[in-house]
């Protein structure tokens, strides 16, 4: 059943129950005025027989005497004279007011004072008769109240009609956004975030509706950014790829060569029983293997640097210098870490390095510094900072906050700084480059597992 019809239907059981109430009421005290009038008629009657009994006794016609005044209560809406003679047979009986509203039997039933006849004897100087009984007639009396009764019933019964159809309707429109809304919760289940719902009703669905329309916006949002960075991931495994294919080609095909040449060389010396030239080429192979094993070695870290989590943050991060420092040998870096490590927690500390491994490869390939500097520090309230800066060429601002402005490492680092509950800030550091800030919150104590991180 429907909330409207479940509203409807309580209002009207209320209305039920109040109208059934008083209806009961109301015919208690109806009936109760019912009997007063006959009680009052027939003591009325009873008056009226005594004093017309006092000069009967001196009338010279006293059978006509009493017809006549049986005929007095011909009219009478409440009580009935019957003339009785000796034998108790009916000599002469009034004409009560005949009512043309006739009550409903169970009505009449319940609404009909059985008052018991009251007879009045007559003088004993009048022979032949016994006494005049009155009885009391309620049916004038009970119409009346039927017809105040269909009348009151006819009109509450068009009110309540009325009333009923303008709470229906008054409730079916109040409740509509709810409507609305479980449409727009089928669509969003289903994927369609564009789902909207007009904001009407009153103020406490007009308040949900509104935060339903936020939440779809949010989720619309999310989905658009998610897929920029499903593509924007799609695009940079491609370049890692190329990235790896050109190191592999560059790097390892010529040594690969060097030690197949080489390789073919010992085997030639030893065929012509040059053998004091052999130990040389033996050595040249080695010297060749080892380069290649490095380089794997460096491509294996870029691929998977564990040691943030394996060997400590400060290790990890001065491995980190001591790899591009080989590399750009032009470059000073000046780097200030942690003296205790216990201040982070693990999510933290992979948070951490992949802001400095993403800053300082930012920094070297597109801004060409001569002067990078690495500073991690406890901040007020024990806050991580982290904050990389360069004096490299100033390129236009990184949009962090856009996804279809920025690249896939800066989101990264945002996703993931902002998933440890932190802020990322980049800005420009001075005459020349720019900074990075990372503000981690402390570490939480009392929590067994450290918090989720964004991959």
């Amino acid at each position: 059943m429907s909330l409207r019809a479940r509203v409807v239907l309580s209002i009207a059981l209320v209305f039920v129950i109040g109208m059934s109430g008083g209806a009961g009421l109301a015919g208690w005290h109806a009936r109760r005025s019912i009997d007063q009038e006959l009680r009052a008629g027939l003591v009325g009657g009873q008056q009226t027989l005594h004093r017309a009994f006092e000069g009967l006794s001196r009338s010279d016609h006293p059978a006509r005497e009493l017809t006549q005044l049986v005929a007095t209560f011909d009219g009478d809406r409440h009580v009935r004279a019957v003339l009785l003679s000796d034998q108790g047979r009916v000599v002469a009986a009034s004409q009560p007011f005949g009512s043309t509203r006739a009550a409903p039997a169970w009505f009449d039933r319940f609404m009909r004072s059985d008052l018991a006849p009251v007879r009045v004897a007559t003088p004993a100087a009048v022979r032949g008769f016994s006494a005049i009984a009155l009885q009391s007639v309620p049916a004038n009396d009970v119409g009346d109240v039927w017809l105040e009764f269909s009348d009151v019933a006819g009109s509450l019964a068009v009110v309540c009609a009325l009333g009923f159809a303008l709470i229906y309707l008054t409730i079916g429109r109040a409740l509509r956004p709810l409507q609305d809304l479980s449409e727009s919760f089928v669509l969003i289940g289903s994927g369609d975030y564009r789902a909207r719902v007009r904001e009407r009703g009153p103020p406490e669905l007009s308040h949900l509706t509104r935060g339903f329309n936020s939440m779809a916006g949010r989720l619309a949002a999310m989905e658009t950014r998610n897929r920029a960075l499903e593509e924007q991931l799609l695009t940079l495994q491609d370049e890692e790829r190329a990235d790896l294919a050109r190191d592999l080609h560059d790097e390892i095909g010529p040594y690969l060569f060097a030690v197949n040449v080489d390789a073919a060389m010992v085997g030639q010396l030893a065929q012509g029983q040059r053998l004091s030239e052999i130990p040389d080429r033996l050595a040249s192979i080695q010297a060749a293997v080892g380069h290649m094993q490095s380089h794997v070695r460096d491509i294996l870290g870029r691929l998977r640097p564990t040691r943030a989590v394996e060997l400590g943050l400060n290790a990890a991060i001065q491995d980190m210098i001591d790899f591009w420092r080989a590399r750009h040998g032009d470059i000073t870096f000046d780097v200030r870490l942690l003296d205790d490590e216990a201040v982070v927690d693990e999510a933290q500390k992979e948070t951490i390095y992949r802001v400095v491994q993403e800053s300082l490869n930012n920094a070297v390939r597109h801004g060409r510094p001569n002067r990078i500097e690495v500073a991690i520090s406890s901040g007020a309230g024990g806050e991580i900072i982290t904050r990389i800066s360069d004096n490299g060429a100033k390129t236009d601002a990184p949009q962090i906050n856009r996804a279809e402005q920025s690249g896939f490492g800066l989101i990264g680092m945002r996703e993931r700084v902002a998933a440890s509950g932190g802020s990322l800030s980049i800005g420009q550091g001075g005459e020349a480059g720019w900074t990075v800030i990372a503000r981690l919150p402390a570490a939480a104590r009392d929590h067994g597992r450290p918090r989720e991180v964004l991959a």
